[in-house]
């Protein structure tokens, strides 16, 4: 079997600058690179925890699938959440789900980024 290992994840968008705007604006990340696609299309892959990002506004898939905006979500894990919802919300994200704690004790909460996509907080128990 192949040696399967995380590269990026892909969001893409009709206004990719809007995305990555609002994720450097609400959560300081940072621009890793630039990339140049196949057809002179930009692509933008920005560090979220960790995590290779990649915001453009096409993939090689379209040729194939048509365009796709958008991704369900991507999960971010926080020591605190109240003081990283407090954040965000001063920084202007709308959160779309506020934090509330699951079952098991893990508290959770989904933000909502301008083009649809959603991206969760995660406060696990301890």
């Amino acid at each position: 079997m192949a040696n399967y290992r995380h590269d990026h994840t892909h969001i893409t968008s009709a206004d990719p600058q809007s995305v990555i705007e609002f994720y450097q604006k609400t959560m300081g990340l940072k621009i890793i690179k630039e990339i140049t696609l196949t057809g002179g299309k930009k692509a933008t892959d920005v560090d979220m925890g960790g995590v290779t990002v990649r915001i453009s506004e096409t993939t090689g898939a379209d040729a194939v699938l048509g365009p796709i905006y958008g991704l369900h979500h991507i999960s971010l894990e926080v020591d605190d959440m109240a003081s990283g919802v407090a954040e965000l919300k001063a920084n202007g994200a709308d959160i779309v789900v506020e934090p509330k704690q699951t079952p098991s004790g893990t508290w959770l909460a989904f933000v909502r980024c301008p083009d649809g996509t959603l991206y969760e907080l995660l406060q696990k128990a301890k």
